[in-house]
């Protein structure tokens, strides 16, 4: 409900072109410590946004969470394609062209498909990672787990910033969302687990 309501505030305040300044003063100032090591960090850390892979890991999840908890919480992982449906909606809803070639330092994309839109919010990147994140430290449901996807969703919105990509406001964006629909993702699975599953299950469901 959270992540819902932050991520529609927003889609609102880059409507109304109030995230402007913002956007910039961001840019400049994760810009202002660029170098080539971190250059290469965030062109290969965007390797694992990219819609081929994040797909594959939560098929990957999918068979996870099925072993794990039963039932039908494996359906979980596939919420993912709610954050793309999302996604596509708002690009071509909304006129909020993304950061100009002056700041992009991407210089590798492999694996990336390339979505000629009117906007860059949010970040698939982020929603995508975000959910994966959330839903994976869900699915374990331990300090570490969730730790560990904190530090990672921090690092995805460092990354997509500071390689040009998107603005600050377009990160925020994909964040919420990923969150939002990973929110959905971990209820889905606590609900729905198998209560004739393993122990080990159990445990970290009533967690």
């Amino acid at each position: 409900m959270v992540g819902t309501v932050a991520f529609l505030s927003l889609a609102a305040l880059v409507a109304l072109g109030a995230t402007r300044e913002a956007d910039l003063a961001t840019m400049m100032a994760l810009q202002s410590v660029a170098s080539e090591p971190l250059d290469v960090l965030v062109n290969w850390h965007t390797l694992l946004g990219q819609l081929v892979v994040t797909l594959s890991a939560a098929v990957i999840l999918t068979v996870v969470a099925w072993r794990r908890l039963g039932g039908y919480a494996w359906i979980a992982p596939l919420f993912i394609l709610a954050t793309g449906a999302i996604e596509l909606i708002f690009k071509f809803a909304l006129l909020h062209p993304g950061p100009p070639d002056e700041f992009v330092r991407a210089f590798m994309n492999p694996l990336g498909v390339r979505l000629h839109s009117p906007s860059s919010f949010p970040s698939g990147h982020l929603a995508r990672l975000t959910f994966l994140s959330i839903t994976l430290a869900g699915l374990f449901s331990s300090r570490a787990s969730w730790t560990a996807a904190i530090a990672f969703v921090a690092l995805t919105l460092f990354a997509r910033i500071y390689i040009g990509d998107h603005w600050i406001s377009d990160a925020l964006a994909g964040l919420t969302l990923g969150a939002a629909v990973a929110g959905a993702a971990v209820a889905w699975m606590r609900a729905t687990a198998d209560a004739g599953g393993p122990p080990e299950s159990q445990v970290s469901v009533r967690r």
